[in-house]
């Protein structure tokens, strides 16, 4: 397809910032919260305890989010979901700072998980299809650089209304509405993207097809040629597929445990670092500076997967992360009560995570059929934001009396499953610069052959 051999340029480039807006969104609406922490909890939600049952509620509307939405970005095509998710996302931004009791905001939160999780599936699905194949690893991974730019904004933003106006009701109000800023942007944007020429062709939408295909490659194809393609990209292979559900079941299911396992731990803390920091001793307006240089390190971590990916390889990057937040996961135990020295290696824990988390969280939108490839990227996500959630629930209780020892052995043991697991799913697939296609002759012949 000529997709696939398109030369990378401003097309692409664009593509893969429509995505990431969307990303940025969803952590900076995540961390905006974690950011307003020293005004929220003693002027609205009173105790640590209920700030984390808040935060956990956005996490848990995204999980409904991936899944469900995962379904609609197949049915009813991806761009419509792109410019709706962001629309409804900078609604609810703006209502957040309006509510006038913790019911209020606990509706809205989890509200907002909804719209920015189910922003996933349409986006790393488009960017995916658009991507010509010896780059598409790194236009996804494109993606998470936002996402991570996206918390380091809200954090140093965060900073600066603490250090200005300092912890008032009037400081997280100002926090949580401005979740409708870059929403409101993303959704205009997203406005000049084209649908998806995959999705278009199986919809049988061959103008529409031929003017995304033109846009993204410079070639043009007729109607004849486009009708021909669906039948050998969707009607054969159909039946084999739906013959082999149970071998996508199997190749999803290591991908949604490992991205559980190496999500939970960069999760929690970039919620709770200034409340795990500050109970350890750690200025108030520090620890939301430290926040934001605990995302900074993911977006170098995250551009140097994006440079190397399809050379380096896809399982090697995830054994070399995973293995190295397990290593400094239990480091911790050791050094936690010197506070330097602590800092430091949780700088190095918060990068090699986002070595493996991107790689795995990439997987849903490049390992299945286009027919429910919105859905299986659902399904990753789904993993990544219950990590989070449970992360949020878990923390405060393994936390409690500052119990370090406990709390990290946990982390380190999760990172660990996270390593194995992810390991015995992707050790059979080598996707490097393969179309998507390609990709799923070569999984269904294995299946054949099995």
């Amino acid at each position: 397809m000529a997709l696939d051999n398109a030369k990378y340029g401003g097309f692409h480039r664009k593509v893969a910032f429509i995505g990431a807006i969307g990303a940025f969104t969803d952590l900076y609406v995540i961390q905006v919260l974690g950011a307003s922490t020293f005004s929220i909890i003693p002027h609205f939600l009173k105790t640590g305890s209920n700030f984390a049952f808040t935060a956990s509620l956005l996490f848990f509307g995204a999980i409904l989010g991936v899944l469900s939405m995962g379904v609609l970005v197949d049915k009813l095509g991806r761009r419509l979901m792109l410019i709706s998710t962001l629309s409804i996302t900078a609604i609810l931004g703006l209502l957040s700072a309006l509510v006038t009791n913790a019911t209020e905001l606990n509706v809205v939160r989890f509200l907002l998980g909804f719209a920015t999780g189910a922003d996933y599936p349409a986006a790393m699905t488009l960017v995916s299809e658009f991507m010509p194949s010896k780059v598409r690893g790194r236009g996804l991974t494109y993606v998470w650089v936002g996402f991570t730019i996206g918390g380091i904004a809200a954090w140093i933003f965060g900073y600066l209304l603490f250090e200005t106006i300092g912890p008032t009701p009037i400081e997280w109000r100002i926090l949580l509405g401005s979740c409708a800023v870059p929403a409101f942007i993303g959704a205009v944007l997203r406005t000049t993207v084209p649908e998806s020429p995959r999705w278009l062709i199986r919809k049988s939408r061959f103008d529409k097809a031929s003017a995304a295909i033109k846009a993204a490659s410079g070639v043009s194809f007729d109607k004849e040629k486009l009708a021909n393609t669906r039948v050998a990209l969707f009607d054969r292979p159909r039946t084999a597929i739906r013959q082999h559900y149970m071998k996508y079941f199997l190749i999803i299911l290591p991908v949604f445990i490992a991205v559980l396992c190496f999500n939970l731990v960069p999760g929690a803390l970039s919620t709770l670092n200034p409340f795990i920091l500050h109970s350890l001793g750690i200025k108030a307006g520090d620890t939301l500076l430290y926040s934001a240089l605990f995302l900074g390190i993911q977006a170098i971590a995250v551009m140097i997967v994006a440079v190397s990916i399809e050379g380096f390889g896809r399982t090697r990057w995830m054994l070399v992360g995973g293995s190295m937040e397990a290593i400094l996961g239990f480091v911790i135990i050791a050094v936690y009560h010197q506070s330097l020295v602590l800092l430091a290696v949780l700088l190095g824990l918060s990068f090699f995570s986002f070595i493996a988390i991107p790689v795995m969280r990439n997987l849903g939108s490049e390992l299945f059929p286009t027919e429910f490839r919105g859905f299986a990227s659902g399904v990753v996500m789904g993993g990544d934001r219950l990590s989070s959630a449970i992360g949020l629930l878990i923390t405060p209780i393994l936390f409690a009396g500052h119990d370090v020892v406990r709390l990290f052995s946990f982390y380190g043991a999760l990172a660990v499953l996270g390593v194995v697991v992810g390991f015995l799913g992707m050790r059979k697939y080598k996707i490097e610069k393969t179309s998507l296609e390609d990709i799923q002759a070569k999984l269904l012949n294995l299946n054949d052959s099995s």
